[in-house]
């Protein structure tokens, strides 16, 4: 799968050139995860943003109600994003996500990622951009469900 067609249909992307797609790409790498691997372990140290390029993933966070088991709070799929908030604060982990079939995804690191921002302001006011869309929107629906009582 190419780096750079994956990063195109990106949101995280929305906006960016085909010449400012390759520049990014330069900063990702790519990896394959078989169906039920835990990709992202919860309480853990990690600060890599992963984008979807094919598959299907669960994001599950631990249980309040019922210790020791975990709550699906997501599916994620093919151009969606994951790992944005340890990328921004470089926090331990919130939550885990799982493969749910094989998926195939793109990577890239807090020091990458930073630094290349700083390198290339445009791009990085960007995707900065993109990345308070995408947040905003996952914030929005939490307070949309939790207004309906789903959550």
């Amino acid at each position: 799968m190419n780096v750079v067609d994956v990063l195109r249909r990106s949101e995280l992307c929305h906006g960016l050139n085909d010449e400012e797609l390759h520049l990014l790409a330069g900063i990702f790498h790519s990896k394959q995860f078989k169906a039920k691997a835990v990709i992202l372990e919860e309480g853990e140290p990690s600060n890599d943003l992963y984008i979807i390029g094919r598959g299907r993933v669960k994001v599950v966070m631990s249980s309040s109600a019922s210790p020791g088991n975990k709550e699906k709070i997501a599916t994620l799929r093919d151009n969606e994003i994951y790992g944005e908030f340890a990328l921004i604060d470089g926090s331990t982990r919130s939550a885990s996500v799982i493969a749910e079939e094989d998926s195939f995804c793109l990577y890239t690191d807090y020091l990458d990622f930073h630094r290349f921002l700083e390198e290339h302001e445009h791009i990085g006011f960007i995707i900065m951009k993109n990345l308070a869309r995408i947040l905003t929107g996952k914030l929005r629906k939490v307070n949309f469900e939790l207004r309906d009582g789903s959550v």
